[in-house]
């Protein structure tokens, strides 16, 4: 299966549509949005994304009733919540913001999970730890790092690419 990552978005809608043009060209089967959609009509652009969404809270989302419903429509089987896990591939995964370092940090050593997926620091990793795959796409808005970045697992090899948004020609 192929996953596209996302995460901290913030509103910045030149930057989503690049993702998620990479996203569709690329044939993903899933997109993970780690949290930071922030506005409501941030949504509305997932429309436009041809395969399943699953997304979690961030810190900075308002109007959460709403961004759960509207996320629904796009994708019945979305479950917009503070963190998510699932299995694929025969990797057990678990998605979350990340606002609170005590509990990523907890949810990597139980060792419970194969891959752990997060933002919120906008850092971009792709590391090892223990056994633990741990990997956040950095951030789609390129407010804090200068840097907006995507990303895409390829959950049979667990190939990981990085995509530069600065790269992707306009929509």
């Amino acid at each position: 299966m192929k996953i596209g990552i996302m995460s901290d978005t913030h509103d910045y809608l030149p930057n989503i549509r690049k993702a998620i043009a990479v996203f569709n060209d690329e044939k993903v089967d899933m997109v993970v949005h780690c949290g930071d959609f922030v506005s409501l009509f941030v949504i509305k652009e997932f429309e436009n994304l041809n395969s399943k969404i699953v997304g979690v809270f961030g810190n900075n989302d308002g109007e959460k009733t709403l961004l759960k419903e509207w996320l629904k429509e796009i994708d019945p089987d979305n479950e917009l919540e503070n963190y998510v896990s699932f299995e694929t591939d025969g990797h057990k995964f678990f998605i979350l913001h990340g606002t609170h370092a005590p509990i990523l940090e907890a949810v990597i050593q139980s060792k419970e999970y194969d891959v752990v997926i997060h933002g919120h620091t906008h850092e971009r990793q792709f590391e090892e730890i223990d056994g633990v795959l741990v990997i956040n796409p950095g951030e789609c808005c390129g407010y804090l790092t200068g840097k907006p970045t995507v990303a895409i697992l390829n959950t049979k090899d667990k190939e990981y690419q990085e995509i530069d948004l600065d790269e992707v020609s306009e929509i």
